[in-house]
Order: C-alpha cells, then sequence, then structure tokens
C-alpha cells in the first residue's frame, strides 16, 4: 500500500469540467430533435468504446422512437448500417481525438449526412475538427470518468426529448456530486484493491466477469487494464453467458474478478457471485453496494453506480500495478508499429 500510485490531484477538477458542458450536450440533442433523428450509434474504440456501456443501457432501456446502438469505429465503417443517414445522431469518442478508426467512423458518417458529435481531449484533433459539437475534457490521467460523464449527458438530453423525461431527472439529480462521490470511490475500493492484486500477482490468467453494462467495465478491466496496460493473460466474460460454457474452466484455483453495480442486471453478477464463492479461493467482487456515494440519491444510485463501477476498477489497476512493479504506460505494439 505505501506505493500505491496516487490518485491525481486534478481528479475532481476533471469530472467537474466534463459536468460544466452540459449545455453542450443539451444543444447536441435538440439540433438531434430539430433534424428527426431516429438512430443514435454511439461509436468508439476499446476503452473509448466500453465506455458507451452505461448510456447504451438508459437508452435501450427508457428512450421511446429512437434506436440506440453501440459499435466499434471500425464496423461502422466496414458494416454501413442501412440506419445511418441524415436521421442519425452518432457520438464518436477517443481520447487522443485522433484515433485513425474513430475518425475514419466520424467522417463516414459526416459523408452519410448524419449529425455527428465528438468526445475527447481538450485541443485541436480529428474529432474536434469533424464534430458538429465537441465535448472535451483536460489532457490528464483521468480520462475514464469524463468521458463517462459526457455519454451520460448525451443519453440523458436524449430521455428528455425521447419519452423518458422522470428517468432523467432521477439521474440528474445525482450528477453533480459525482467529482467527490468518485473521489471517495478511489478509497473506498482500497480493500477489494488489495484483494485483486494478491489474487493477481502471480495468477496465469483471470476472468473478468460482469452482466448488462458491467459487461462493458469487464472488458474495460480485461482487455485495456490487464492485457494492454499490464501484460497479464485476462478474458472478460458477459455474466449471462457464465453458466453456457465459462463455468466449466472455474476450478479452485482460477482467478475470477466480478463487477456488480446496483442496476437492473445486478442478479447476474450475484448469480456468478454465489458460484465462485463456492468453486474457487480465488473470487473477488468489486460490488458498489459497499461504496458511500456520497451525494447521490437514492433515484440515481443505481444508474449511476455504474459510473462508479468504472470509476473503481480504474482505482483497481493501480493496486495491481502497484504490486507488480509494472508500468502501465509501457506498449510492446501499440504506437510503436504499423498494424
Amino acid at each position: 500500500m505505501s506505493d500505491l500510485i496516487p490518485v491525481p490531484d486534478d481528479f475532481e477538477a476533471c469530472v467537474q469540467h466534463a459536468i460544466d458542458q452540459d449545455d453542450k450536450a443539451r444543444g447536441l440533442v435538440d439540433q438531434a430533435v430539430a433534424r428527426g433523428i431516429e438512430k443514435v450509434y454511439l461509436v468508439g474504440c476499446g476503452g473509448s468504446h466500453f465506455g458507451t456501456y452505461p448510456a447504451f443501457d438508459l437508452l435501450d432501456r427508457y428512450a421511446t422512437g429512437i434506436t440506440t446502438q453501440r459499435i466499434t469505429s471500425a464496423e461502422l465503417t466496414s458494416r454501413n448500417p442501412s440506419g445511418l443517414n441524415e436521421r442519425s445522431l452518432v457520438v464518436a469518442a477517443s481520447h487522443s481525438g485522433n484515433t485513425p478508426e474513430t475518425v475514419a467512423a466520424a467522417e463516414f458518417a459526416k459523408s452519410k449526412g448524419a449529425l455527428v458529435a465528438g468526445i475527447s481531449r481538450i485541443g485541436d484533433n480529428g474529432l474536434s475538427r469533424i464534430g458538429d459539437v465537441h465535448l472535451d475534457y483536460p489532457d490528464t490521467i483521468s480520462i475514464t470518468e469524463p468521458k463517462l460523464v459526457h455519454n451520460e449527458q448525451i443519453a440523458l438530453a436524449l430521455l428528455e426529448a425521447f419519452g423518458a423525461a422522470d428517468k432523467a431527472a432521477d439521474i440528474r439529480s445525482g450528477m453533480a456530486a459525482l467529482p467527490a462521490a468518485l473521489r471517495a470511490v478511489k478509497d473506498e475500493v482500497a480493500e477489494v484493491g488489495e484483494r485483486v492484486a494478491d489474487l493477481l500477482e502471480n495468477a496465469p490468467l483471470s476472468y473478468i466477469v460482469g452482466g448488462g453494462p458491467a459487461y462493458g467495465m469487464a472488458k474495460m478491466m480485461s482487455w485495456c487494464y490487464f492485457q494492454e496496460m499490464s501484460w497479464m493473460n485476462s478474458a472478460a466474460i458477459n455474466a449471462g453467458d457464465f453458466f453456457h460454457g465459462p463455468l466449466e474452466m472455474v476450478l479452485e484455483d482460477t482467478t475470477v474478478v466480478t463487477l456488480v453495480a446496483e442496476d437492473a442486471s445486478r442478479a447476474l453478477g450475484e448469480r456468478v457471485i454465489r458460484f465462485t464463492e463456492n468453486y474457487t479461493k480465488n473470487s473477488a467482487a468489486v460490488d458498489t453496494a459497499k461504496f458511500s456515494l456520497p451525494g447521490i440519491p437514492a433515484a440515481a444510485r443505481p444508474d449511476l453506480s455504474v459510473v462508479a463501477l468504472m470509476s473503481a476498477e480504474r482505482r483497481v489497476l493501480d493496486h495491481v500495478a502497484a504490486r507488480r512493479g509494472h508500468d502501465t504506460s509501457q506498449r510492446r505494439y501499440m504506437y510503436k508499429v504499423a498494424y
């Protein structure tokens, strides 16, 4: 714990910077409504794609009169969906704003007449130039939470425009408290962060499980944090699929980390936790029900707990990296070779 990576001093300010741009998100949706949008595409690669899961969940469950699809950047251009046209809203996210596949997807969407919003760091970049609206955040290590906030803001404005204003109001009641609430998560996840560090320090493989929007969090943890940033063998599993094959791979020493929030899909993760606690000694759970989330009203907590879950798992990475002494900024291939 003494060598634990410190939480960035600018963490709360970065989240607040995103929250302060809510008017941009509302303005974007006003444009979309004026154009008669029928389809929303949430687009990105890697972590920027996985960060769309909470917003997709809200729109898919509550918005009426529109359909929403989350899709990777390269799939958008290769698939050329029939619904991609002047009645589409495309939200494209990339930290740098210059991820080639995402810039190409934004350009392709524009060529189809779609309204395009870019989410990326502050400054001039591909998405800031292409997008009709640009939602940004400081260029810092605190990038996960601001991107989630921006996706959430767009989703809430769409809910208000498409039949779910009451649900949007419930969630908005907790948005202002997010900077301090998520900062508290960073401290409160310490015990489970150390537990996961214990399990992964010498594990040959880990399975990361999440259901509903938490499956996006499982992909983030497994693929971005452990494979890409830590060079560890790890696999993400949808909690809804866990009992249809993956459970047979669980032995007494199999490492399984289950991610659960307090949204409607919680029971999927709880079922996995019950199983793994019985059949492997190397199980852990990151559960937002154990976080205080100060200032988040009860009505907002189920949906905002998913945002808290991603913030928690980002802090778990710090615990794992500190234990292993691994520099998570290093890459073997990304940014280094042509691919």
